[in-house]
Formats: structure tokens, C-alpha cells, sequence
């Protein structure tokens, strides 16, 4: 084997390339294999569809990873690997869908949460409220959404700006509400690299309601200067889902990079923060989000950054700088692999995740 110029394992040649496919594709387990290992009996892990953003509607024609046209066959596919649910955008289902993955989510004994986009004006409240009627139809309780979207370092480049979000951000979610309510389907709005967590508090005890809480991602917040274990802490007791990942780092002039590894090959104290959402909410889903690219450049270094961020603590920096130079280390990078090499990788990624959550983390 030799590295490219990222610090990735390739194969010297064709023959062992086909090797590498052939026996990496299963590492761990091949996906031809009738039969998982009764290490994944009973598992209650599940997957977020982002975790496989490679093979989600994919156009790559491969017949050991092919693509999933619906969450259909995303469901399927996560049962034959042992994976307890997952969590999936629910936009374009129709009632004749819902009761189809309704019925198939029963027959295999698996949960199913949905996604959904948060109305940005009052005119997406009726559009809205038939997600949500059909999310019920599937038989979901919890659907996982967001409020901006995109990284709010990226996407928003002044505090005005960022105060206009939050209003209208105050605004919509009172609106939906009573929608949620009516219909008795609970909202969990992730900390996507937009809200620190006393702003997604405030968000959310402002509608002060049983049927919107948080679905704790538990690397995200780092990017917006906040020690996971702190963002546990504060999110916990409202939290009604998960994005389960672990976390590397490494610096950069510009600030660090951060990636997402397989669950117990990064810095995260995986078992404490699945212990404290336990602990507020026994019956929580913990869903896997192990996304399989490039690092994250998080530019805290730089002033641009700082535009929405301005009262963050020094100390607050100053502490995750402080991690990122003491654990930094090389990271991986996904721009060098072939398209089967890369459905490869994000297969293995995944299947180490549940090997290591059913081992040490008991999900």
C-alpha cells in the first residue's frame, strides 16, 4: 500500500484495488453476507440518511452499494446490517408511501423519525401541517429540523442579520406550534452550527411546549466555540433525539479543522453524553451520524467569524483552541478516492460506528 498526498491508504494497483474493494466493502461484515454476527442482535442504534450521503439517490451505478431511491430501501438496508431505525427527510412522501414504510417499519421491528424543513414565512404553515399529517400517517413522533440551514460563519455576515433570523426564527416557531400540538408530533430543532446552546434555549423555551425539544448533535456546537460536555449539559434535559458522531480535529492557520471519525477513533466522551440524554429522556433514539468527508474548516481565526459571535467568552476560545492543539492530529480526506472506494469507506465507517456502539456504548 502507499499514501496519497492526503495521508490516505491506496491500493499499488488494479488487482489489489479489487482486492481492497472486495474485502473492505466488508471489513468488518460484507453486505452478501445472509447472516450479521450476533453482535448486532438487539441493537438500538440508528442511522441518519446523511450518514450515507454517498449513496442517497445516487446516479453511481454499483453493485455492491447501490444507490437508495427512498427511505424505503434505506430502511431495508439499515435492518440488514443491524441498525434499530432511522431518521430521514419525510419531504414528497405521499399518503400511499406513508403506510408503506408504515407497515415495513412494524414487520422489521425498527423505528422511523422523520425530517423536516422549519416554515420561514406564514405561508409555509399549510404546507407544513400536511407534512405533518403524513409524518403521522408513517407513524412518526419525533421529526428532526433545523432553523438556517447552512453554518451560520458561512451563511450570515452581520449581528443585524443574525438578529432578523432569530425574530422571525421566534416568530415561525409560535406559529407551528399549535400545529404540532393539534397533531400531537414532537419537534426536535438540532444545534446545526447556527445556535449556540443558550440561544436554541431561548428559542425554545420562548413557545415553552411538550411537543418542541432538541435533537442534540454531539459534535456540532464545537464549531461555534463550545466544549461538548458544556453543550450536553445545557441541551440534555430537552432533548428528544440524537445525531450520535464522534469528533477530530486538527489546527490551521485560520482556525482548525474538524471531521467527523468513526464513533471511539475521536475525542468524544461518547458514553457519558449518551448517559446524560438517558438519564432525561430514557426512552430518546440514538441515531448515527457518521458522514463520510472532507473536514470542516472552522475559521475562528479569522474576522469574519466573528460577525454573529461577538459575545462569546475569550475563555471560550482560548479552551478549544487548547483541545485542538493538544489533540490535533491528521485527519481523513475523501477527495482522492474512486467512486467505489468511496461507497467502500463510508460502508466501513458506518459498520465500525455500530460494532463499536453495541460494544461499549450498549445502543
Amino acid at each position: 500500500m502507499k499514501e496519497n498526498k492526503k495521508g490516505n491508504s491506496l491500493p499499488t494497483s488494479y488487482n489489489s484495488r479489487r482486492d481492497f474493494l472486495k474485502n473492505a466493502s466488508l471489513g468488518l461484515m460484507a453486505m452478501t453476507m445472509p447472516e450479521l454476527p450476533d453482535i448486532f442482535d438487539n441493537t438500538k442504534l440508528g442511522i441518519v440518511v446523511h450518514s450515507y450521503g454517498k449513496r442517497w439517490h445516487a446516479t453511481h451505478q454499483s453493485s455492491d452499494y447501490p444507490a437508495f431511491s427512498d427511505a424505503s430501501e434505506l430502511l431495508a438496508h439499515c435492518h440488514k446490517i443491524g441498525a434499530g431505525g432511522i431518521q430521514v427527510g419525510i419531504n414528497g412522501w405521499t399518503e400511499g408511501f406513508c403506510h408503506k414504510i408504515r407497515d415495513q417499519r412494524e414487520n422489521l421491528n425498527m423505528y422511523l423519525e422523520g425530517s423536516i424543513g422549519m416554515p420561514k414565512m406564514t405561508s409555509q404553515l399549510p404546507d407544513f401541517e400536511k407534512q405533518i399529517i403524513l409524518a403521522k400517517e408513517a407513524g412518526i413522533k419525533v421529526l428532526r429540523t433545523v432553523s438556517l440551514g447552512p453554518r451560520r460563519y458561512e451563511a450570515i455576515h452581520s449581528q443585524e442579520e443574525f438578529l432578523a433570523f432569530q425574530k422571525q426564527s421566534i416568530l415561525m416557531l409560535g406559529k407551528a406550534e399549535p400545529i404540532l400540538r393539534k397533531h400531537k408530533i414532537k419537534l426536535a430543532i438540532e444545534n446545526h452550527k447556527d445556535w449556540r446552546s443558550d440561544e436554541l434555549l431561548h428559542l425554545i423555551k420562548g413557545v415553552s411546549s411538550e411537543w418542541v425539544g432538541i435533537t442534540l448533535d454531539f459534535g456540532n456546537s464545537i464549531a461555534l466555540m463550545e466544549q461538548p460536555k458544556t453543550t450536553t449539559q445545557h441541551l440534555a434535559p430537552y432533548v428528544f433525539s440524537t445525531h450520535v458522531k464522534d469528533m477530530a480535529v486538527k489546527p490551521c492557520s485560520e482556525g482548525f479543522l474538524l471531521s467527523e471519525v468513526p464513533l471511539g477513533e475521536g475525542l468524544l466522551n461518547l458514553k457519558e453524553i449518551v448517559n446524560t440524554c438517558k438519564k432525561y429522556n430514557p426512552s430518546i433514539s440514538f441515531n448515527l451520524e457518521m458522514i463520510t468527508r472532507n473536514p470542516l474548516l472552522i475559521p475562528c481565526l479569522t474576522p469574519d467569524y466573528w460577525t454573529t459571535l461577538e459575545k462569546v467568552p475569550a475563555f471560550e476560545l482560548s479552551q478549544i483552541l487548547t483541545w485542538v492543539n493538544t489533540h490535533g492530529r491528521n485527519l481523513p480526506h475523501i477527495d482522492s478516492l474512486e467512486t467505489e472506494e468511496l461507497l467502500a469507506r463510508e460502508e466501513i465507517n458506518i459498520l465500525t460506528s455500530l460494532t463499536y456502539s453495541n460494544k461499549h456504548l450498549n445502543l
